[in-house]
């Protein structure tokens, strides 16, 4: 009797969500309901080559930190890897590098932490404007008990700026949010 309440309430929950949420939109799913491409995307991200100035916002668990510093985007292997280095010249250096992998757009991200995750394209929810990369493994991590970064999102904006957000995970948990407000460096 007690399973039958629990699977009606279940329902119900359901139901309610899908009322209010309501069903997925072609804007939810890389546009027009269809995965994006992985090549689209990767053309896309070469579009960043150069420098940027950073803004960035750091909220980790109790703690926001606020910087500015430089992000610099350049292309390697004859076009078919994009390097991004964050903090360049500084003692919190990072590197993230991006390539194709077949029908997948993949990135390793070598952190400050010490560790290295990785991520790949989530096509089904990425726009050519909205490009999200979620965890695919990583070395020298645990995801169970160490800091890294769990996912990032990179939005490209209407007026030039590129938004990243970097989610970060630690003792399993989500530890916060870094976001990176990038804008094209005067030459």
């Amino acid at each position: 009797m007690l399973r039958i309440f629990y699977f009606n309430a279940l329902v119900l929950v359901a139901s309610l969500a899908f009322t209010v949420v309501g069903p997925a939109s072609a804007d939810d799913k890389g546009g027009g309901g269809s995965p994006v491409a992985a090549r689209e995307a990767f053309a896309k991200l070469k579009t960043l080559k150069g420098d940027w100035n950073n803004k960035a916002d750091m909220k980790h668990q109790d703690e926001t930190h606020k910087s500015d510093s430089k992000v610099i985007y350049k292309l390697t292997g004859a076009g078919s890897a994009l390097v991004e280095t964050d903090f360049p010249d500084t003692g919190h250096e990072m590197v993230s590098v991006y390539h194709l992998d077949r029908d997948d757009l993949r990135m390793t991200h070598y952190c400050a932490a010490q560790n290295q995750p990785r991520f790949k394209l989530d096509r089904d929810h990425s726009t050519l404007d909205k490009l999200v990369f979620v965890f695919d493994g990583g070395s020298n991590l645990d995801p169970a008990k160490d800091m890294y970064i769990s996912g990032m999102t990179m939005v490209f904006e209407k007026d030039g700026r590129v938004v990243c957000n970097w989610d970060s995970k630690f003792n399993g948990k989500d530890a916060g949010t870094t976001v990176f407000q990038l804008s094209r460096a005067a030459k």
